[in-house]
C-alpha cells in the first residue's frame, strides 16, 4: 500500500511544476531583440500559423500564412489606434497595399474577409511562443498573471496553449479541442482594451488559461468581416491587422512582477508614430467599416 501510495504521489507531482520566470513576451512589430521592426518588414515573433480564406484553409508557409508583415506608414488605416513607442500593427502575409489589390507583402493591410460566416469570410490566427523556466514539469501550480493590451481588425479571441491549433469551419466556429477562449473582443480596430491571462483568482487575478514549464503558446484568431455579420456577397479586399503591447509590463509570478530584461519593454504612452495615413473610401449609403 505505501508503495502505491508512493508512486501515486510522484506519479502526480511529476507532471506539475513550479514557474519562476516567463521570457520571450515580445509586442507585435518587434525585430529580434525587441526593437521596432521597420514597416514592410517581417515581424521577428509573431506568425501567421493557419488562416481560413475564402472557404480554404492554408498553414505552414503559404500566400497567407508565415511570419507576419509590419504595417509602413504609407498604409496602414486612418481608422486604427496608434501604435505605441514599443510596439506595431501587424498583418497575415498576403496582404495588399490596395482594396483593388496593390502589391503584396510591402507593408499593406488589404485582405480578403467579409462577414462571419460563409465563403468569403476570412480568419487569420496569429501565435507568440513564449517560454516559462522552474522546477518540475507539466502544468504549472503557482499563480501566473500575464496582461495584454490589444486591438485587432474587426474581431479577435485569444487562446492559450490551447489542446489542437485554432481552426475555423464555414460556419465561423473556432475549434481548439475543447479549450475555452481567454478573451475576445469585436469592433476592435479603434481601441484597445487591456486583458488578463492567469492560471489562478488568488490576489484578485483572473482563471482563464492553462501554463505549463517550457514553450507555451498564445494564439489570437483575428476575424476579418468587414462589419457584417453572417454571410456577405462581397468578395472585396478589407484592411485587417493585429497589434498587441504591455505583455512585458504586467506579467507576475505568485504576485511578485517578473523582471524586466531585453525585449520586454514597458509602455509609457501610446504615440503617434505615422505621419501620412490614407483615408479610406466609404461606399454610397454605406457604413463605414475596416
Amino acid at each position: 500500500m505505501f508503495l502505491l501510495a508512493g508512486l501515486s504521489w510522484w506519479a502526480a507531482t511529476a507532471q506539475a511544476g513550479t514557474a519562476s520566470n516567463i521570457t520571450g513576451l515580445f509586442y507585435t512589430g518587434n525585430d529580434s531583440s525587441g526593437g521596432l521592426a521597420a514597416g514592410g518588414t517581417q515581424d521577428a515573433n509573431w506568425q501567421v500559423t493557419y488562416a481560413r480564406v475564402n472557404g480554404t484553409n492554408y498553414a505552414g508557409t503559404s500566400t497567407y500564412t508565415g511570419s507576419a508583415y509590419v504595417l509602413s506608414s504609407s498604409y496602414i488605416d486612418a481608422a486604427y489606434v496608434d501604435n505605441t513607442a514599443t510596439a506595431q500593427w501587424i498583418t497575415a502575409p498576403g496582404a495588399r497595399t490596395a482594396a483593388t489589390g496593390g502589391t503584396a507583402n510591402i507593408g499593406g493591410d488589404y485582405l480578403p474577409g467579409n462577414g462571419t460566416t460563409g465563403t468569403n469570410s476570412a480568419y487569420y490566427s496569429y501565435r507568440l511562443a513564449f517560454t516559462i523556466t522552474g522546477t518540475g514539469s507539466g502544468t504549472i501550480t503557482n499563480n501566473i498573471q500575464i496582461a495584454m493590451t490589444i486591438a485587432a481588425d474587426d474581431a479577435y479571441t485569444v487562446y492559450v496553449n490551447p489542446a489542437s491549433s485554432p481552426t475555423v469551419n464555414n460556419s465561423g466556429v473556432i475549434s481548439t479541442g475543447g479549450t475555452a477562449a481567454s478573451a475576445s473582443g469585436t469592433a476592435a480596430w479603434g481601441n484597445t482594451t487591456s486583458i488578463a491571462l492567469g492560471n489562478s483568482t488568488a490576489g484578485g487575478g483572473v482563471n482563464n488559461s492553462t501554463f505549463r514549464i517550457g514553450t507555451n503558446y498564445i494564439y489570437v484568431v483575428v476575424a476579418n468581416t468587414n462589419s457584417q455579420t453572417g454571410s456577405s456577397g462581397s468578395s472585396s479586399l478589407n484592411p485587417s491587422g493585429l497589434l498587441v503591447y504591455q505583455v512585458g509590463s504586467g506579467i507576475t509570478i505568485d504576485g511578485r512582477p517578473v523582471p524586466e530584461t531585453g525585449a520586454i519593454l514597458p509602455v509609457v504612452v501610446a504615440l503617434g508614430l505615422f505621419g501620412w495615413r490614407r483615408f479610406r473610401r466609404r461606399k454610397p449609403g454605406g457604413p463605414s467599416v475596416p
